[in-house]
C-alpha cells in the first residue's frame, strides 16, 4: 500500500489575500487570536550587520486550503440546521 504524502508549498501574501478574500490587516488579526494559519518566516537569523536582512514570509498552501475548506463547512453546517428549522416550522 502506498502513503501519499502531502507537497508542502508555500505561498505569499498576495496569494493568501486572494485566496480568503481577507485584507492585510484581517489575516494578522486573526493569525494573532489563532484563527488563521500562522505564517513561516522564510529567512534565517542575520549573521553580522551587512547580512542581507530577509523578513519575507509564506503561509503553508495545504493549511489555508484547510482553513478554506472548515469555513465551507461550517457554513454548510449552519445552513442544514437552518434548512431543518424552516421545514420543522411548515
Amino acid at each position: 500500500m502506498e502513503i501519499k504524502t502531502l507537497q508542502k508549498r508555500l505561498i505569499r501574501l498576495p496569494e493568501v489575500i486572494n485566496r480568503t478574500g481577507y485584507g492585510r490587516t484581517s489575516i494578522y488579526r486573526k493569525m494573532k487570536d489563532g484563527s488563521f494559519p500562522r505564517c513561516v518566516k522564510l529567512g534565517g537569523p542575520l549573521e553580522g550587520s551587512n547580512a542581507f536582512d530577509s523578513r519575507a514570509i509564506a503561509w503553508i498552501e495545504y493549511e489555508v486550503d484547510q482553513w478554506i475548506k472548515s469555513r465551507i463547512e461550517e457554513r454548510d453546517s449552519v445552513n442544514r440546521g437552518f434548512a431543518a428549522s424552516q421545514n420543522d416550522e411548515r
